[in-house]
This record gives structure tokens, sequence and C-alpha cells, in this order.
């Protein structure tokens, strides 16, 4: 298979999958009255078989004294957890399925499937209470002092767990808990990968409101429970840092002495990415100390760059000492590239008096392009076009071609035949993927210095799983130009050189490549975009020089914006059958074609939308229905107006609403529709201030433009034109003035 073969290949899946993807009806559907049941044991069941080495007594324990219950207790436990929250008053807690209620509850009881509301479950007790009665209960309970009535419940849940204790509170007989709740939690973190509260995301899947993997693909990655329950420990903490209060965040800290030790690759992240998250904390509300002492329980690259800046900002004698020790030992022996850079960045500034960073040093001798400010929001996409226009063969990059040639040439070694390509090879997240393939990955290493052989290989493995979900290949209908670009012009060994360090540290490899790939007198080089107030993120200069370092030429543009008087613009105005791009349909397109401040061209058509026009649309517009009855559909005028775009500026007056319009017009039709956008609308409301209204018409009585056909779409486009000429005149007259 040629590459142009295989590229209309991929073109053509790639408009198939779409027609299947927009042809799919994901509507709710009627589930049996017990579907929440059937479900639930069908989960025990699944986690059970799959899992049964990594449950203790406990979580066995749970599943054999759920299945002893008499069904309305099962139900009323599953109910339970299918809620949000784990406190719940019985007087609203009525399922018309459920017999015999009361005798259910008693019956949780009994078997601890429910327990009474103590000091664990006293704060979701008072989230569950109505504000009226908690306003009570803390009357009774606190000074009026303490708090008012007319806080928001949150504030006041907070003021009632700090200063009530639960032995003292009198908590209503209705009111029960949900029992067990650590254990279903920790079965569902071994089902689904991560923490769920409760089980409505199984729920929603039966409903057909999102889709779940295959139970093949739903292997928990433990070699035993004890990594599982130590990786369950750090992830539930991370979620309740995220989701809980500062209190929780307090108790959390306080409990550090007891957690366990992670005992797998998982739980040794969790538990780094914890430290992180509240040594961070920790400095935020000024404890400098607890944020010392947490960031030191790890060696994550981050916690020792946060130990070494803050022991220097303390400015005594022993911490600058401490960091000059500390600083060379992590460039001797680094956790990670990123740790390098920092240790040597940081070094060469405090203690061999360079002036600035390594970073500064590159923007500052960074490449200025000037570029239209049309394209302000798009600047990896403006300096793409520069280099185009040059005659260079230029592709937007990043990280996308690295993975693909990562993903494609590795593919059967990442995935062994086991395993969800959709989801991240375990060898990756455990960084033991080179250390278990060394050999074979640098026999196909040494195949890259051989173009055409590996082009090759990759088309074989891409023939083969295509289409297929993967969490490293990105299927895009440009992805073979870029590779093979890639591997023709790279220099000798460079791309081996990448390629090694990301099979060896993938975490610490996978991201930060420059923006754009520039094919130059039958060289590969690398742009990175930057505009005013851009930084270099330390991956981005990890990458830069591992690049520079492989025989790459790698550059930094900095952006400048201007005006550019030959930019193209095409003013676009459509009237449709409504407000609702997608539900409502075009009617009209008239557009004007702009360069230099004249007019070029021009183009307008009538649309069949393909439902009737509504009365008060006609009263505007004065487009009937018998008007559009033989006007082409958008389907048939769709290539033409792409033509007429070509690669101008899609400029309108409130421009979101014709351009929403119309890219939502090509997107039915399986297309994609992308152009920078500039609205006549905001710009003379920012550059002509002081006017009653920036409405069309309004403008247009103001300036004096003429505007004979308010609502037809060539007209209207015709008067916003007029209005996008003051505007360009008004932003190069601003841009001389800059000058």
């Amino acid at each position: 298979m040629s590459f142009a073969r295989a590229k209309e290949h991929i073109r053509a899946e790639q408009r198939r999958f779409r027609r299947a993807k927009s042809g799919q009806s994901w509507q709710a559907r009627e589930l049996p009255q017990f579907y929440y049941l059937s479900n639930f044991n069908s989960f025990l069941a699944d986690v059970h078989a799959r899992h049964f080495d990594l449950m203790g007594a406990d979580e066995l324990g749970f599943i054999s004294a759920f299945h002893d219950l008499p069904k309305p207790a099962q139900c009323t436990y599953v109910r339970m957890a299918n809620r949000r929250g784990y406190v719940f008053d019985r007087d609203k807690f009525n399922y018309e399925e459920i017999e015999a209620q009361d005798a259910a509850f008693s019956r949780l009881h009994d078997a601890d499937f429910a327990e009474a509301i103590g000091a664990p479950l006293f704060r979701d007790w008072l989230c569950a209470l109505p504000k009226p009665e908690l306003t009570l209960m803390m009357a009774d309970n606190l000074c009026e002092s303490l708090f008012r009535k007319s806080w928001k419940k949150d504030r006041l849940v907070d003021i009632a767990n700090t200063h009530i204790d639960p032995a003292d509170a009198y908590v209503p007989e209705r009111f029960v808990g949900q029992g067990q709740r650590d254990v279903l939690e920790y079965l569902l973190f071994l089902y689904f990968g991560k923490i769920e509260n409760n089980l409505q995301a199984l729920t929603h899947r039966d409903l057909g409101l999102i889709r779940m993997p295959d139970a093949d693909n739903r292997a928990a990655p433990y070699d035993c429970m004890e990594d599982a329950k130590t990786a369950y420990f750090y992830a539930r903490a991370l979620h309740n840092f995220r989701h809980g209060t500062d209190h929780d965040t307090r108790v959390l800290i306080e409990g550090a002495n007891d957690w366990p030790e992670p005992t797998c690759e998982r739980s040794t992240r969790h538990r780094d990415k914890l430290l992180q998250k509240l040594g961070g904390w920790s400095e935020r509300v000024g404890d400098t100390d607890n944020a010392l002492a947490l960031y030191g329980r790890s060696d994550a690259a981050l916690c020792n760059e946060r130990v070494v800046r803050i022991r220097w900002s303390r400015d005594e004698d022993d911490d600058r000492s401490w960091c000059k020790s500390r600083l060379e030992a992590m460039i001797e022996n680094p956790c990670a590239d990123g740790e390098a850079d920092f240790a040597s960045d940081f070094y060469a500034r405090k203690f061999q008096k360079k002036r600035t960073s390594a970073a500064t040093d590159l923007l500052r001798s960074a490449t200025t392009l000037t570029l239209d400010e049309a394209f302000r929001n798009q600047p990896e996409r403006a300096a793409l076009k520069h280099y185009q226009a040059k005659g260079l063969t230029a592709f937007r990059t990043e990280n996308v071609p690295w993975r693909n040639l990562f993903g494609l040439l590795f593919w059967d070694l990442l995935h062994d035949g086991q395993g969800n390509p959709g989801r991240l090879p375990p060898k990756l997240r455990a960084g033991v993927f080179y250390a278990e393939h060394r050999e074979e990955i640098e026999r196909r290493l040494q195949r890259l210095d051989s173009p055409n052989a590996v082009i090759l290989d990759l088309l074989r493995t891409l023939s083969m799983h295509y289409g297929e979900d993967s969490a490293l290949v990105h299927w895009g209908s440009r992805s073979l130009e870029r590779i093979q670009s890639l591997i023709t012009y790279a220099p000798r060994g460079g791309i081996a050189a990448l390629l090694r360090q990301m099979a060896t540290d993938w975490r610490g490899t996978k991201d930060g490549f420059p923006d754009l790939m520039l094919i130059d007198d039958g060289r590969v080089r690398f742009v990175e975009v930057k505009t005013a107030g851009d930084a270099i993120r330390r991956n981005q200069l990890t990458r830069l020089r591992q690049l520079t370092a492989a025989g790459f030429p790698v550059q930094i543009v900095k952006v400048r914006w201007a005006v550019d008087p030959d930019q193209p613009y095409v003013v676009v105005d459509v009237e449709t059958t409504g407000g609702r791009p997608g539900l409502h349909r075009l009617t009209e397109i008239g557009a004007v074609k702009m360069i230099g401040g004249e007019v070029v061209g021009e183009y307008q058509t009538l649309l069949n939308p393909q439902r009737s026009i509504p009365p008060n649309i006609t009263r505007i517009t004065n487009i009937t229905n018998d008007m559009v009855a033989g006007a082409p559909r958008f389907v048939e005028v769709a290539e033409s107006f792409r033509e007429f775009m070509g690669d101008a500026i899609f400029a309108a007056h409130n421009v979101n609403f014709d351009y929403g319009f119309i890219s939502a017009e090509f997107e039915m039709i399986d297309q994609r529709f992308r152009h920078p956008k500039i609205c006549t609308c905001a710009s003379m409301r920012r550059l002509y201030p002081g006017h009653r209204s920036y409405s069309l018409k309004n403008l247009c009585r103001d300036f004096d433009i003429e505007l004979l056909s308010h609502h037809r779409a060539l007209c209207d486009a015709q008067a916003a034109a007029e209005l996008l000429k003051l505007v360009n005149e008004k932003r190069m007259e601003l841009a001389g003035q800059d000058d």
C-alpha cells in the first residue's frame, strides 16, 4: 500500500466512522422495574470473577452478606448506593416497587449495610438537613453570635461541623446512613479503575447515556491485593483532597505518618502527586515548614524542586550550603530530565552569577515573525501559513506525530495481544517497557536508518489496527504525511534517540514537543511558537534540548501582531430558519471577498433548508418557502463556497452566529470548516466607542453606509464589509502609532 492510497484509506474510514457516529441513537431507554438490582448483582459477579485475588475478607464478606439479604433490603441498599451522599431521610426515601421498606431498613441495620448517624457521618447528615432544620439545630447547640440564618448552607455546615460535638446533637430516627461504604468504594475502584462514590455511572450506562469499555478490558493493573489496596488509598486521598474542605485537608496531612508505603508504580505516582498537592496547599496557607516535610517524603522532580526553592528563599547560610550540595547531586544523578534542567539552570543563576534563566535566554534569542492580528487566537496556525507561503512544507505537530510513530512502531510490543489499546499500556505506566524489550526495541530503532523499510512496517501495522481505540495513536488524515516526512528527512539516529527516551521514560518524554515541523532544504527542523507573555515550560525546554542533542535544528519564534494589508477577508452573512445551528438551517448565504480594502468578489445563493421557514422568520427576511423550494441544498454549494473562502479570514457582524451556522452545515455533510474569525460588531465597539447601538442597521446609519435590503444576506454582507474597512483602517492607524 502506497502512502497516497493509505491516506485515502484513512480519509474514507474517517468519513465512514463519522457517518456511523452521526447515525447512532443514544437516547435514554426504558428499563425494567428492578434493572438496578440486576445491574448491581452483575457488577458484583464481574468484580468477584475478575478481581478475586485482589479482595480480602471484608470484600468477600460484603458480597456474601448482600446475597443473603431479602430482595426488599437489597433493593433499598442499591437505591441508597445509587444516590448522592451517604445519609438519607427515610420519610423521603420512598420507592413504590420496594415492599415493607421499614423492615428492609431494619434488616440492613442488622447486617451493617445501614448505620446510625455518628461522628463519621455527621457532616453528611448536616448536608442532608434542609436549611431551616439545620439552622434550628444550630440554634439549639450554638451561640447565635457564631452564625446567621441568612448565610449560605455550605458555610453553616462548616460552622456546625466545627463547633458541634456529634454526641451532643439530636439526630431524628428518620435519618439513616449507608453502611460498608469503604468496601463498596473499593469494589467500584477495582471495576472502574478510579474513585466512584456511587453507582450512577452504571445507571447511565444502562440508560444508554454513556458507553463502558468491554468486559475484557476492565482488568485492574495490580499484581496483588496489597498493591490494589495501596493504590486505592492514594487515589481516594487525592479524590478527597480535590473535593473536600480545608478541614479535610488538615486531617489528611495530620495522618501522613500513618499512610501506607507505596508498593507499585501507580501508588507511588499517586502518593507523589498527593504530596505535591498537600505541599502546595501548605505553602498557600503560609506553613512552609509543613510544606517542606511533605515534599521531603517524595523524590519526585517537582517535590525536589520545591524543597530547593523554599530553602533558598530563607536566605540563611545553612540553607544556601544545603541547596548547593543538593543541586549538584540533582545534576549528577537526576530522577528525570526535567529535574536536571531545573538544577542546572538554578545552579547557574545562583552560584555562577548567571543573570537570566535558560528559558529567558531562549526567548530573547528568538526570531520575530510579524503576522496579521486576525490570527491572534491561532498563532500556531498563522505561523504555519507564513511558512507555507514561503514555499516550505510545514506541519502542525506538537506531540502527535511522535506518539503516532512510537505507537505504530512498537504496537505489538506495547500490547502483546492483551489489554485495551485505548488505555495506556501498563508497561509504559510502570516504566519497564524498555527494560523488558530492550533488544527488539533497539533492532527497530536501527531500522529507522532505512526509511523506506520502516515506512512499510508502519503501513502493515496501520492496515491491521486502523480505527481501533488507542491511547497512543491518533488516526488523523495527515498522520502518515507527517510521519513519512519526519522519517525521511530526519538526521541519522535522531528519531531513535527521542524514541529511546520515550521508551525508557514515557511520562517524562510524552509531551512538550515543538508546535511546527518544517521541511527546509531536505532537512527537518522544528519551530516553537510563542506570543507576548508566553513562557517556555519546563518540559518544552527539556524537549528542545533533547531534539538539539539528537541533531534536529530547533528554533523559537516570537509572534508580533500587525495588520497585513494583503490579507484576504470574506465577509459573510447568513439567513436561517431560526437561531440554533444544527437544529435550524440556512436559507441564504451572502459573502464579499476583500483584499486591501477592495472588493474582489461576491457570492450569493438561496438554499433549500429541507424544512419549513417559520412565518416570523419570513416576516424578517422576506424569504418564503416557495423561494427556496427549488434552491440547492447546502451540500450542493459547499464546495463552491469553500473555494470562494480559500485561505481568507472569516468576517461577519456578530461572527459567532454566522460562523456557527456555516460550520454546522459542513459538519452535517461530514466536512470540517476552520477559518480564523473577526467580528465587525466587537471590533467597532472596541475601536469606535460611544455609539448607542452597535447593530448593523444603526452603525450603517451612523456611518452613512448603504443598507437597502436589510436581512438579506448579500446586502448585509456588503454593509458589514464597509464596516470592516473602517475597522482595518483604525487597526493600521493604531499599529502605526505603536511603531
